[in-house]
């Protein structure tokens, strides 16, 4: 009781200097309390702020994390777009926590290298003033499925843990005592927790919440591997052993850097920061919409602290869910295609802006995306860089992996498409090229004094708040070297806090590289509220695909014209003609891959859809592009998302004839309908790579089975492509190619 007062004491010592660190940082932001407050949490998309702020905060932590572990990561992580793990070697690992030797010398490297990182963990967790007191009986986490106890039956569980206990594999400990419980004891707290489980209870007051949560202490002490495994099996997270170690160092990030940035008691800062944020608008401090107001800031910290998750119970939630899973392996199986091109635009231009040889990040993206490359990979691991190995458990990316629902098999659809295209690689190297890059020029730049370093790269230095004394701490830190090149580590910075500021800097620019939805950008597209909502679930269909135009706002076009001057203005045109361009590119790309010739470029509605492809719509452009082309028809359906699409527009299709017409401006029989829909809705179908063979081997098929006048419906889709883009088809529907695509139709002269 005396150890836990003193703790109280220090945590709350600690909690009165960081706010008024917090409260300092807020009022003195350059455009008011409000903006301030969110740069605390998030980015500062304004560019003025020169304090951590908890995002940027929790990738630095995760990757100094993850770094302890890096071999055994990348050595059980999922291979083969997720459909190959070493769920084996897994289980070798968990009995090598538990004390049991497997002779697995790999498995009981990553058993030892994630003792490590967890310890490592759990010390800078307490060091920030977490409430954590580490045990030394603790292996591993645990996870009890609800809807594993629901599917299984509630007796099946009881009786599993009543034998277990009875055979001495499981002690179930009784709070009042300390000691394991047995006989009617036993059955009375196995009862009470079935029940938190089931309900899915809150902690009780005093416990978890703000900074308590780690500390909790558990009810059910597994005796060996053995037994946990067994249980977990039946009613833990299965075969995602991987997935359980990954996600409880990511929840450890999370914590660390909310409480290393707003206190041990996070949540009384979150409010305070809403209460300066309300009162600062009320004054008539500058805001920006729904992306920067009192209602964002609470709901940011919302996204940041983990609280807008839950499992998907009840039919209504579920159907969205799964509507929306299926959406994505649907729709975007050419993402890549969009993707690539755009990316490597602002690639090019993040490099220019910070001063990095756009010619050899591009080799870095190259090399870190090359399967035979891994020990490139495991490197960056090693630096602290988030990679391929830690995004492995989402299966997917960060680009989309907040529009995935759950963990079930539509869940999993969807990640493996992203996967399967190359989405989830491309993404990951250039992410991992920009940083590996930034690492290299600050090593480029050690030898020089602060006012010798390359101009951009000091501008940048100079825009965070470093000084020419914070620069001298960095240099004098040693460098690492791989492959001939050299690199800055943060680790060898004897200050740890300089060090890692440095990395939330290359975090920070690394968002103008690769866009992603960042915190601020998910409380709108999610409107702030739980996924175990119905009306969380309905935020989340109606801003489906609608991140990437958020996020461009946020990012380069937020540069551009907040307090926009001539120059600036004049830069973000020049980067706007080019991303026209990547969308020229990836347009013309898309009409081979579906079997037609090029579109003209010297119509001016190609040029339209171009800017809409690459200059800010990213994959939403295909849906605005398509309204457009239709005459409007499809811009309804294209602003309340695919998945209100699917329930009002193409539903009602497959059983009107006249509303087919209509929206097809032809005759339509239900039989090309029905065709339609599967060819529109079937996951997979459009991977890239494999969609043109799929479109003529089945999908032409099938229509020639279900429309009786499947002739005549081949004849109007060719009709149509040469009436409304003077296209023709290289590879005709229901045929086979007699031709190669003609480029020259590019440019018809």
């Amino acid at each position: 009781m005396k150890e836990a007062a003193e703790r109280e004491k220090a945590r709350t010592a600690r909690q009165i200097l960081t706010v008024a660190r917090v409260m300092d940082d807020v009022q003195a932001h350059p455009d008011g309390a409000v903006a301030g407050a969110m740069a605390v949490l998030v980015r500062d998309m304004r560019g003025k702020a020169t304090y951590s702020n908890v995002e940027a905060r929790q990738e630095v932590v995760l990757g100094q994390i993850m770094r302890r572990m890096a071999y055994g990561l990348n050595a059980y992580r999922s291979k083969a777009a997720g459909l190959v793990q070493n769920t084996a070697g897994m289980r070798n690992v968990i009995r090598e926590l538990h004390g049991t030797s497997t002779n697995d010398a790999e498995a009981a490297s990553f058993a030892k290298s994630w003792r490590e990182a967890s310890e490592f963990a759990a010390d800078r967790y307490i060091g920030a003033g977490g409430d954590l007191v580490k045990r030394d009986d603790w292996r591993h986490p645990q996870v009890t499925d609800a809807r594993r106890v629901r599917q299984i039956g509630r007796e099946a569980w009881t009786e599993h843990l009543i034998q277990a206990a009875e055979r001495g594999d499981l002690q179930v400990i009784d709070f009042d005592t300390g000691a394991p419980a047995n006989g009617l004891k036993l059955a009375t707290i196995i009862k009470t927790a079935g029940d938190n489980i089931l309900s899915e209870l809150p902690p009780p007051p005093g416990k978890g919440g703000s900074y308590g949560r780690h500390n909790e202490r558990r009810v059910f002490q597994w005796q060996n591997a053995d037994a946990f495994l067994a249980y977990n099996d039946k009613f833990g997270v299965g075969n995602d052993l991987f997935g359980l170690l990954v996600g409880h160092m990511q929840g450890m990030a999370r914590d660390i850097a909310l409480t290393e940035v707003l206190g041990p008691k996070h949540g009384a800062t979150a409010r305070l920061l809403h209460e300066m944020a309300i009162k600062a608008k009320a004054e008539g401090a500058k805001t920006f919409g729904a992306l920067e107001n009192p209602a964002a800031v609470a709901r940011t910290y919302d996204v940041l602290a983990g609280r807008l998750g839950g499992e998907l119970e009840g039919f209504w939630m579920g159907l969205l869910g799964g509507i929306r899973n299926m959406q994505i392996p649907a729709r975007l199986g050419s993402a890549v295609v969009s993707a690539v091109p755009s990316d490597m635009v602002s690639l090019t231009w993040a490099a220019k802006a910070n001063g990095i040889p756009a010619v050899k990040m591009m080799h870095t993206v190259l090399k870190q995306i090359n399967p035979a490359n891994e020990a490139d990979r495991v490197f960056a691991m090693r630096m602290g860089i988030v990679s391929h190995a830690i995004m492995d458990r989402a299966i997917g990316t960060k680009r989309f992996a907040d529009q995935i629902a759950g963990d079930g098999i539509t869940a999993r659809l969807g990640s493996l498409v992203i996967r399967a295209q190359g989405l989830s690689a491309w993404t990951q190297a250039g992410k991992t090229g920009h940083q590996l890059e930034f690492m290299g020029l600050v090593a480029d730049n050690v030898g020089r004094a602060f006012g010798e370093v390359d101009a951009p790269l000091r501008k940048r230095l100079e825009r965070y708040g470093f000084s020419a004394a914070d620069w001298d701490v960095i240099r004098a830190a040693p460098l690492v070297e791989h492959e001939g090149a050299k690199f800055f580590d943060a680790a060898n910075v004897s200050d740890r806090a300089l060090g890692e500021r440095l990395l939330e800097i290359m975090v920070e620019e690394r968002a103008f590289a690769i866009l992603e939805p960042d915190a601020r950008v998910r409380q709108i597209t999610t409107a702030g509220l739980p996924a175990n909502t119905v009306m969380g679930q309905v935020a989340r269909s109606l801003s489906l695909f609608k991140s990437f135009t958020l996020t461009m706002l946020t990012t380069h076009m937020a540069r551009a014209f907040i307090d926009a001057t001539p120059s600036k203005v004049a830069k973000y045109a020049a980067f706007t003609g080019l991303l026209t361009l990547a969308g020229a590119v990836s347009i013309q790309a898309r009409q081979i891959l579906t079997g037609k010739d090029p579109r003209d470029m010297t119509d001016p509605k190609f040029w339209l859809a171009a800017g809409l492809q690459g200059g800010g719509a990213g994959v939403f452009g295909d849906f605005l592009n398509s309204a457009l082309d239709r005459g409007g028809k499809d811009f309804g359906a294209a602003a309340i998302g695919p998945v209100f699409s699917l329930a009002l527009n193409d539903v009602p299709r497959l059983f009107s004839s006249s509303a087919a017409a209509f929206w097809e401006g032809e005759p339509a029989t239900v039989g090309s309908q029905v065709a339609r829909f599967v060819r529109q809705n079937t996951p997979g179908a459009n991977l890239w790579y494999s969609r043109l063979v799929t479109d003529r081997a089945v999908m032409d098929t099938i229509q020639s089975l279900a429309d009786p006048e499947y002739r005549q419906s081949f004849r109007r889709m060719e009709e149509r492509a040469r009436k409304d883009y003077g296209q023709r088809f290289w590879w005709r529907p229901g045929q086979a190619p007699d031709r190669a695509p003609d480029l020259g139709a590019a440019l018809p002269w």
